[in-house]
């Protein structure tokens, strides 16, 4: 089922920031709100890809460190079965 209820959020700026940023738009041919809503999620999925980078270091360093040890596909699959 799709969630019909809109969130909104008020961003408050500098009238020169707001004027460089619709002309930013403009420019690209996307609404002010297009370009918001596409850089806050680039910018979540970054800040994610950098989160999952740093648990597999740390993973990683568990591992060579003897702490965890690293299971074969097939025997994590045998363990569920």
């Amino acid at each position: 089922m799709t969630n019909l209820h809109k969130a909104r959020l008020t961003l408050d700026m500098d009238s020169d920031e707001h004027t460089y940023l619709k002309m930013a738009c403009a420019k690209l041919g996307v609404t002010m709100r297009q370009f918001m809503l596409l850089a806050t999620f680039e910018k979540m999925e970054k800040i994610e890809d950098d989160w999952l980078a740093e648990k597999a270091h740390q993973t990683l360093r568990r591992m060579e460190s003897g702490e965890e040890k690293a299971s074969s596909w097939r025997k994590a699959r045998e363990r569920l079965m």
